[in-house]
């Protein structure tokens, strides 16, 4: 028993010696900048593999031995930092750790190709950034202002267009699927983006997937995504509010001719178009036919084309509870007649967390407003460019209100398992004059689970998706007088993303799809994706990819029924098969740090094939049946291949180690091809050589911005620059039915242009510049900024039939506090 007490007092004694050896650090790891807490961050003590990660509050707590030892600390995106602490027996010290975010582009890290955070360089697709900065810069109040800067992206009339994947669709169906958060914010029956609905003043950053993305994000995705992530709130409070107003120079005509209706009396007005829609003739003296009064038929739209907003965005953390608020209001009259914009939005976005591995909220948007739609011009000639085509009538005017309600929920544990849980209710209802009035709801939830292997860095994403939408509207009706229509999709998808050797990210990912609308039989199909990407020096990447894509129709594309005037029809056809195809690629990326400046150069070539395309085709029979000068209706076009080479910078950084600066430039090839032209294509087209409708198959885009210290603000100095090669071919119909036209295609011919080969046609060039003076007062911050866009008053039209907008003048005022 003697020899029992002996063995315990030692062991006791040993105990106690080890546990008087012991030390406790405790702490905070902050942003050095914003002072907010940074959750995730590993704490491991240097040479060991003693410590742990900082919870949501950015807390840790690491016991080590007594002396002095050196703590390192790593986050993603954030520079490396080694903090010295001495430390006495049986002590516990409580520090703040202070980290700054790595300002280099090639630490940017990104989450919409794989689900969860990986830095841009690894990406195994193209994958391309916009910040808010890039928006606030250049007055891009709207999303498709911004993608379209960015190489090899184009937005026609409201629809994506990447790498030339998409062509003109009319306003229904895309394929390139957008979302906010993560959530589909399509128009369900459509299948379009409103991108006005599409709240800016809170954006993090906004992630374009260039190439077939179905696998993870459905049927729309199969040219690409563009995903729009909110900026969370910091722990300093920020509130942000803009006000912007733009006027319009005169147009300035290639022939001479006056393009300023808005300065016309009704007389000049009728006399240059000839258009009883915007004047009206009397004759007061029955006696004397010469006698004529002129009155405008709508004067409220007789006003000089302009633009003003304000935007007002506020972050807020509130102990455990997150709040993002905004708001946005414009007012807006085009240089085409009868196109105006008003409207007004609301959005807010909350999130509770219960803590470091739970979190809810729900997230909202509200808006409401009124448009008016101009669709072709009358004329080529001066004025009647910007002047609605008699053919079809007074412009579209819609009355709109459009809401989305989205609920969330997030849980996580230790062991790398995380669930999440999102939903939307969408509601659009556009009450349009012309009987073109539709009103839906969409409906979709999401089950994702993840699961993250850190010791063999295998990170696993799968999930299911369900969907609804039911539609009324009498822009589909049917003969019987039908105009209710509904859509199912149900979905499932996994994803493996492995890295191998710290240097090899290999990604393979599937989906099966089901998908049901009105009147037809229910269809699944399946996609496949892989793509691999090897690191074999700093900063330099090497990837290849290959995704199947998929798309089903859209209620709009299979049921569109309407006129437009007397003199044109969309009609439906139940007969529309759904399309597939295929995007492959291979591309480098070389990152460059030159002093304080970082770049990532990139290089790609991309092969894109699709079966069964679908668009809206010009059909001489139906027209012929149903009385109209042309009949379109969305068609399986044949399959269609499109080939091409992408070369890129972007980048950002400081030069001379004092003058901030960014600056993205980038230029696109494409040859855009039917492969079976002369069965499909070559009778409705414009062109007698192969090449697909509503393509540039050249296009180059430069952004450049620097700063200049002074006193104690800055000035700040930009110019942007777009280039865009002549649409070849389009729709022959159009030709009939857009007066001018070919008179207006003759004047882009090049002096020894020959129409009957590609390249014979003068392509567009516009500029921008922009100045501002930035200064602060106390703890607010002031930007006022002056915008000159299509600085030379370019002449040009990227959609046959509607001209784009001249020279113009903005002023804006940014405040931040």
């Amino acid at each position: 028993m003697k020899k029992i007490s002996l063995i315990i007092l030692f062991v006791l004694g040993g105990i106690s010696t080890i546990i008087a050896q012991e030390a406790t650090i405790k702490g905070i790891v902050i942003d050095e900048n914003t002072k907010e807490p940074l959750f995730g961050v590993n704490v491991v003590e240097k040479g060991t593999t003693n410590g742990s990660s900082t919870g949501i509050d950015g807390d840790f707590t690491v016991k080590v031995k007594a002396g002095t030892i050196v703590l390192e600390v790593s986050y993603l995106g954030y520079e490396k930092k080694e903090e010295k602490v001495t430390i006495a027996a049986g002590e516990t010290k409580t520090i703040r750790i202070g980290i700054h975010e790595e300002i280099s582009l090639l630490e940017t890290t990104v989450i919409s190709a794989s689900k969860f955070e990986k830095k841009l360089g690894e990406e195994t697709v193209s994958l391309d950034v916009v910040k808010p900065s890039f928006m606030e810069n250049q007055n891009l109040v709207t999303i498709d202002n911004a993608i379209e800067r960015n190489p090899g992206v184009n937005v026609i009339d409201g629809q994506v267009n990447i790498r030339g994947g998409s062509g003109y669709s009319y306003g229904a169906g895309s394929r390139v699927s957008v979302l906010l958060d993560d959530l589909p914010i399509m128009q369900a029956d459509a299948g379009r983006p409103n991108w006005t609905s599409i709240p800016t003043e809170n954006i993090g950053q906004i992630e374009i997937i260039k190439g077939a993305a179905s696998a993870l994000y459905g049927s729309s995705a199969m040219n690409g995504i563009v995903n729009v992530r909110t900026a969370y709130p910091t722990n300093e409070p920020l509130t942000k509010i803009s006000v912007w107003a733009t006027q319009y120079a005169n147009p300035n005509t290639q022939n001479g001719e006056r393009g300023d209706w808005w300065n016309m009396n009704p007389e000049e007005l009728y006399d240059a178009s000839q258009s009883e829609i915007l004047v009206n003739k009397s004759y007061p003296n029955a006696l004397d036919s010469s006698i004529v009064n002129y009155n405008f038929a709508n004067k409220k739209r007789i006003i000089r084309p302009y633009e003003t907003g304000i935007s007002v965005g506020h972050r807020q953390k509130f102990g455990k509870f997150d709040l993002v608020l905004g708001a946005q209001g414009v007012s807006s009259s085009s240089i085409r007649y009868g196109d105006f914009n008003n409207y007004g939005r609301v959005s807010i976005q909350t999130r509770y967390r219960v803590n470091e591995h739970t979190n809810f909220g729900i997230n909202g948007n509200v808006q409401g407003g009124k448009n008016g739609t101009f669709f072709l011009w009358n004329d080529n000639d001066g004025v009647n460019k910007y002047l609605p085509a008699s053919l079809v009538g007074d412009p579209t005017t819609s009355k709109i209100l459009r809401v989305t309600i989205d609920p969330f929920f997030n849980i996580s544990n230790d062991k790398g398992s995380k669930h999440k849980i999102l939903a939307r209710w969408y509601k659009v209802d556009n009450n349009n004059t012309n009987d073109q009035g539709n009103f839906s709801n969409f409906y979709y939830g999401e089950y994702q689970y993840q699961k993250r292997w850190e010791a063999i860095n295998l990170t696993l994403t799968t999930g299911g998706v369900g969907s609804y939408t039911n539609v009324r509207a009498p822009l589909y009706a049917e003969a019987s007088g039908n105009d209710r229509f509904s859509a199912k999709n149900f979905a499932a998808y996994i994803q493996l993303d492995k890295k191998f050797f710290d240097k090899l990210n290999v990604s393979l990912g599937g989906r099966v799809e089901n998908n049901k609308i009105s009147g037809s039989e229910s269809e699944t199909k399946p996609v496949l994706r892989a793509g691999i990407n090897y690191q074999p020096a700093d900063y330099t990447y090497i990837r290849a990819s290959f995704g199947q894509g998929y798309r089903f129709p859209t209620i709009a594309e299979k049921f569109i029924n309407t006129s437009l005037g007397g003199a044109a029809a969309i009609v439906p056809n139940l007969d529309l098969k759904s399309e597939t195809g295929m995007s492959a690629e291979i591309g480098v990326k070389q990152g460059l740090k030159i002093g304080q400046f970082s770049a990532f150069v990139d290089l790609a070539g991309f092969f894109n094939e699709y079966r069964n395309m679908m668009e809206f085709n010009p059909d001489i029979d139906l027209a012929n049946e149903l009385g109209y000068t042309a009949v379109f209706q969305s068609k399986n076009v044949g399959n269609t291949r499109i080939w091409g080479a992408e070369i890129s910078l972007q980048g950002e950084g400081k030069i001379a180690k004092k003058f901030p600066t960014t600056a993205v430039l980038g230029y696109t090839f494409i040859s855009p091809k039917y492969i079976d032209w002369e069965e499909n294509a070559s009778k409705t087209s414009i062109t007698t050589f192969n090449v697909l409708k509503y393509r540039f198959r050249h296009t180059f885009t430069g952004s450049w911005d620097v700063s200049f210290p002074v006193g104690s603000g800055k000035i700040d100095l930009g110019t942007s620059f777009q280039y865009f090669s002549f649409m070849e071919n389009v729709d022959a119909a159009f030709t009939v039915l857009i007066r001018g036209y070919n008179d207006y295609r003759d004047s882009r011919l090049k002096p020894n242009g020959d129409k009957t080969k590609p390249g014979a046609y003068k392509g567009d060039a516009i500029v921008d510049f922009r100045g501002g003076y930035t200064f602060v007062r106390g703890k607010n911050e002031y930007k006022i900024s002056a915008i000159v866009k299509n600085a030379t008053n370019r002449e040009y039209a990227l959609r046959p039939g509607l001209v784009d907008d001249p020279l113009s003048y903005t002023l804006r005022l940014d405040l931040k506090f």
